[in-house]
């Protein structure tokens, strides 16, 4: 692991519900009654598994993990820019991350896409998290 925190941002759409599905178990009966949150159920689940498993395996102090859905925009792209600032991928991945050239969900590491349009392995996440910059 390297010496600076990494960061990890998952972006995935806003479920209308105020807590974390992932662990609460759901959107209780209004979600029930509408299929169409079914799609989004899964994504929650699956980017919530991710989060825990990332949390599993590093303290911290090591990694820090945000969830933002792609309309939090005063509030992600921020983020956004300290991480391409501070991890400086390549140029390309740098324009890509900052215009948000990708389908959500997205798991953006170190300011990389990891994953675009899907949520990805904890195995694909840990390996550009203990990549050298």
């Amino acid at each position: 692991m390297k010496n600076r925190k990494s960061s990890v941002i998952i972006v995935r759409e806003n479920d209308g519900t105020g807590g974390c599905i992932c662990c609460s178990g759901g959107m209780g009966e209004f979600a029930n009654k509408d299929p169409s949150y079914e799609g989004i159920r899964k994504i929650a689940e699956e980017c919530g598994r991710l989060h825990r498993e990332i949390t599993d395996r590093f303290d911290e102090d090591e990694v820090e993990i945000i969830q933002v859905e792609p309309r939090a925009y005063f509030y992600l792209m921020p983020k956004l820019l300290k991480d391409v600032l501070r991890f400086n991928p390549s140029v390309t991945t740098a324009v890509r991350t900052m215009f948000f050239w990708y389908p959500v969900p997205a798991v953006i590491v170190n300011g990389k896409p990891v994953g675009m349009g899907r949520v990805p392995t904890i195995d694909e996440v840990v390996v550009e998290l203990i990549r050298p910059n």
